[in-house]
């Protein structure tokens, strides 16, 4: 059965067993995509995230909620982009940096080869913040090719869920509260807790968090200004599955929100892509 939010009871089901491209046979997903014109493809990373959360944490994120937004967005779901833009991570052991540039072709390309077979709109599921800088790009050209296009920050979606009910003094920060709260709540057996520092954020933190992109005067940092250990925000006994659970279901229906309203907002038109 097709999940659906309330007041969207005129968008259209997918007569399909499952919403994972990568699980259908070849005529099964011409016959999804002939049914459904929007198309959700995670991007990832794997990262160092401090000494507690796993190196794959994105991509594990993305494998579970780009389902579950697929589920009441009424789209279909591409196999995870697993590889990002990881630059201002530096070396930490285990983390793989794609490329700004070779990213951005690679996911251009992909996105391209989908959207020739039939979709209408493409929206990128970014759980790894970081890829939205080449995702940026892509979607502007996307768009003037008359494609509906759009991006979500997942862990931004995630954080304005959790305001005003975390427990820590910098609950945002790579690998704090917010991240492995999410991590407790899917995979609970790659969190290693008793490793983590609680590290308190650096002060150049703060000063580049307040003159980021779009501000009069833009500040440059990477994770070595940030902090020492990978990762920032205390976690023992404040972060828990339970907070994870919540927040996600928060984040998954603002974002599948956003993918019904911006497939209203751009109607297929005299410029449209297909």
């Amino acid at each position: 059965m097709t999940s659906r939010l309330p007041g969207t009871e005129g968008s259209r089901p997918v007569p399909v067993t499952t919403r994972r491209i990568a699980e259908m046979t070849s005529p099964q997903f011409a016959r999804a995509v002939a049914a459904c014109d929007t198309l959700l493809l995670p991007l990832a990373s794997v990262e160092q995230g401090g000494s507690h959360c796993p190196l794959g944490a994105d991509v594990i994120t993305a494998e579970a909620v780009a389902l579950l937004i697929a589920e009441q967005a009424d789209c279909l779901v591409a196999p995870t982009i697993p590889y990002g833009d990881t630059l201002e991570l530096g070396s930490g052991p285990g983390t793989v940096d794609a490329g700004t540039a070779a990213f951005a072709a690679y996911v251009e390309a992909v996105a391209g080869s989908f959207l020739r077979q039939g979709f209408r709109n493409i929206v990128f599921l970014c759980t790894h913040s970081l890829d939205l800088r080449a995702v940026d790009s892509v979607c502007r050209r996307l768009r003037m090719q008359g494609w509906g296009v759009g991006a979500i920050d997942w862990w931004k979606a995630v954080g304005e869920a959790a305001k005003g009910q975390t427990g820590s003094a910098a609950p945002f920060g790579h690998g704090g509260e917010v991240i492995t709260s999410v991590m407790l709540a899917l995979a609970p057996e790659t969190v290693d807790l008793d490793s983590a520092e609680d590290e308190s954020p650096l002060p150049a933190l703060s000063f580049v968090a307040a003159h980021g992109p779009g501000s009069a005067f833009v500040a440059y940092g990477n994770f070595r200004d940030y902090c020492r250990s990978g990762a920032w925000g205390a976690v023992r006994g404040i972060a828990t599955a339970q907070k994870g659970r919540a927040w996600i279901d928060g984040a998954v229906g603002n974002a599948a929100r956003f993918v019904l309203e911006l497939k209203a907002a751009f109607p297929a038109g005299p410029n449209d892509g297909s």
